[in-house]
């Protein structure tokens, strides 16, 4: 056994000497190529070289969350635009065929709140059914009763005649007899039934109209998607129906989807995209509804997407209401001990900024893990849709890669040479 331990010894010896010029050769190449190396990502200094002044064509802004006055500020800001949507959250093909087709207007940043308007549910319009009543006393027009029976002369008792379906025309007009056409559209039930009565005023005695709407067509609203469970037209009632209420109507979402549900809402050419969770029943956002509205209940995940030197790169769902900077991160796994830089962890979004030439601007937010502070930080500091994580490489990284070349290269060899002897 001794003799093997001093064979191995000796072996090692004459060829660490014989590869000694060698790996003087080797090794100064191999460290130069360290450039060229794999990596994960930028280490901190280059990702903040290229936000310096010269450098940075994006007008890149950077907020280091560990500084107590901006951390603060930018915390509150990302607080208060948690609920502004992105423009990358797109249309379903079918809301975007209905916005191409009747030219509405998706502006950026706009709430329901903003399409809040005042208009009337009670109005008849093309399409709708109505059964219509006509009460005569005294000599009548219509045949009544009695009449039927070969009584002739004057009834003192009321009579009715009924038109169970009276359709209102593509005109807006309906048909009954001995009154001829009637313009009803854009009218209410009370103002038919006293233009009714005023059309047969002049052949019957004191008639009396009663009108009830069967089918309720021009005062509907639209209900679909792919996570509403029926598409439907809903009818309004006087009891004023708000946005909540036709999202029950359809069934809704499942509560496992809720946070990843979509409204978009089409009023007057003017469309909204907010996410449903946004939306509570004494909420401004939920809207008395009118006549002709469109909901639309798409599902669209919301996500935030970890890069770098982690425990792995992945997209991930959000899958709650609200996740903030220290939940994403523990998803993620947090920085990889071996190949990390712990205190370059980045944030990068696009925030509001009305003076910018897209009316947003590229922020990359910097935290140090190394800080104690930092973790009550990322606490508080809430994501958003398509947020970038990025936790930057460690400088030792790419010489530590090298290190590991260099032995894979001569491991191999001093164990086949010390094998020889």
């Amino acid at each position: 056994m001794m003799n093997s331990c001093q064979a191995f010894a000796r072996a090692l010896s004459r060829y660490t000497r014989s590869l000694s010029q060698l790996g003087c050769l080797i090794i100064p190449v191999v460290l130069a190529g360290c450039n060229s190396l794999p990596s994960s990502g930028p280490t901190a200094h280059q990702f903040l070289k290229r936000t310096k002044p010269g450098r940075n064509p994006l007008d890149i802004t950077v907020i280091d969350l560990n500084q107590p006055v901006n951390g603060m500020k930018a915390v509150l800001a990302a607080d208060k635009n948690s609920e502004i949507l992105d423009d990358n959250i797109s249309l379903s093909s079918a809301a975007e065929r209905y916005t191409k087709e009747n030219g509405s207007d998706t502006g950026r940043n706009l709430k329901l709140r903003d399409l809040a308007s005042e208009g009337r549910v009670d109005l008849i319009g093309p399409g709708d059914v109505l059964r219509i009543s006509i009460y005569e006393a005294g000599t009548r027009l219509f045949i009544g009763n009695s009449n039927r029976y070969g009584y002739t002369g004057v009834d003192p008792s009321a009579s009715a005649e009924h038109f169970d379906i009276v359709a209102v025309d593509a005109m807006g007009t309906i048909k009954l007899p001995y009154a001829g056409r009637l313009r009803v559209a854009g009218l209410r039930v009370v103002q038919i039934q006293h233009l009714i009565e005023e059309a047969f005023a002049t052949q019957s005695q004191k008639p009396q109209a009663m009108v009830s709407v069967l089918e309720n067509v021009a005062n509907t609203v639209y209900v679909g998607g792919d996570n509403a469970t029926k598409a439907s037209r809903m009818p309004l009632t006087l009891y004023r129906e708000h946005l909540l209420d036709a999202v029950s109507y359809v069934g809704g979402p499942r509560a496992s989807l809720l946070a990843d549900t979509v409204v978009i809402f089409s009023r007057s050419g003017k469309t909204v995209k907010q996410r449903l969770d946004h939306i509570t029943p004494e909420s401004p956002d939920n809207l008395a509804l009118l006549p002709g509205d469109r909901i639309e209940l798409v599902k669209r995940p919301r996500t935030f997407e970890v890069f770098g030197a982690g425990s792995r790169v992945e997209q991930m769902a959000f899958n709650n209401p609200e996740v903030s900077l220290a939940e994403a991160l523990a998803r993620g796994g947090g920085p990889n001990d071996n190949i990390s830089d712990p205190r370059a962890v980045f944030l990068m979004r696009f925030v509001p900024d009305e003076t910018a030439p897209n009316k947003e601007r590229p922020v990359v937010y910097q935290l140090n893990m190394l800080d104690p502070a930092s973790y009550f930080m990322a606490q508080r500091f809430t994501l958003r849709d398509k947020d970038v994580l990025y936790i930057s490489s460690a400088k030792l990284t790419r010489a530590i890669k090298a290190a590991n070349i260099v032995n894979q290269i001569f491991a191999p060899l001093l164990i086949a040479r010390a094998a020889a002897y």
